[in-house]
């Protein structure tokens, strides 16, 4: 059966990607591996994906880490949250090798991430 609504992804923004990936490797042991996107590494456990780093030029206490949520249509997902009083931070965009994201804002502008797998994802 097929969870969706549940986090799927944890992403810190990080000036240094290497440094980050150094530090929580030896506090957490995790695994990291690279991703189709430029300055982003994807860690885990064994091969239980948990998150990514994220390289910024700025990261801002508070924006990070952001939390991303599995979804079955993430159309009519982004549309509730408008419904509901939310507004859209990121619109719908492809994610390499996975599918489409997208990030709200809730009402009081807190980002919540968004992910729809595709089939092969």
């Amino acid at each position: 059966m097929e969870m969706y609504n549940n986090i799927c992804h944890i992403e810190f923004e990080v000036k240094d990607l290497d440094l980050s990936k150094s530090f929580y490797e030896g506090l957490f042991g995790w695994n990291f591996a690279e991703f189709p996107i430029p300055g982003m590494k994807i860690f885990g456990f064994e091969d239980k994906h948990i998150g990514g780093l994220m390289q910024s030029d700025n990261p801002k206490p508070g924006n990070s880490p952001s939390l991303w949520f599995k979804v079955q249509d993430l159309d009519a997902m982004t549309a509730k949250a408008q419904e509901l009083g939310g507004s859209v931070v990121a619109a719908r965009s492809e994610v390499p090798h996975v599918g489409w994201s997208a990030c709200i804002g809730d009402l009081d502008g807190n980002p919540v991430g968004m992910v729809q797998y595709s089939e092969e994802g």
